[in-house]
């Protein structure tokens, strides 16, 4: 008769063995990146030592970033393990130890390079559509397009196709920049 503690070992070696053959690398990775989506914006906008628009933009961004993060986790996961899949077609035994390891590198890849460059360049996206001028205002002009003397004849009226070269002066001594 099996006693009591040996039922519940019994029970936990069969529980941990049933999960660990049907866990993927991609189910934590993904269930951390939603806890992250929900609970790292709630804190960034209840830290009261920063400005409002710091606490926005920070929330923003980094509800962004998860957001990104669960289906590039997925879709690289899922891609790296195909993968696995065709370089051993013929040895089946392989193939699943190919297949697991390869969704673990594709879910280090996904985290360590397209995940960043994805979120830069929607960060940049969104700076910019930020930083656009209003459509009310006037583009200003660059300094040294300014500074570009148009030929005039003796009447006063500019010749076409007589356009001088921008003084170096313009180009040469700014702030910082040397050239």
């Amino acid at each position: 008769m099996l006693r009591l503690s040996d039922k519940i070992l019994d029970l936990g070696r069969r529980f941990f063995t049933i999960v660990g053959k049907n866990n993927k690398p991609t189910y934590p990775v993904i269930a951390v990146a939603t806890a992250n989506g929900i609970f790292k914006p709630i804190s960034s906008l209840t830290d009261k030592k920063e400005k409002p628009q710091a606490r926005k933009y920070a929330a923003l961004r980094e509800f962004c970033t998860e957001f990104v993060a669960v289906p590039t986790y997925w879709a690289c996961g899922a891609g790296a393990a195909k993968l696995g899949d065709k370089l051993f077609k013929e040895n089946p035994q392989k193939r699943t130890v190919a297949r697991a390891n390869m969704m673990f590198l594709g879910v280090c890849s996904a985290a360590f390079l397209v995940i960043p460059a994805v979120c830069s360049l929607g960060l940049k996206v969104l700076d910019a559509f930020k930083k656009s001028p209003k459509r009310d205002e006037p583009a200003k002009l660059n300094s040294a397009v300014q500074n570009i003397q148009i030929e005039r004849d003796s009447v006063g009226s500019p010749k076409f196709g007589a356009v001088s070269r921008p003084q170096m002066n313009t180009f040469v001594n700014r702030g910082g920049l040397k050239i």
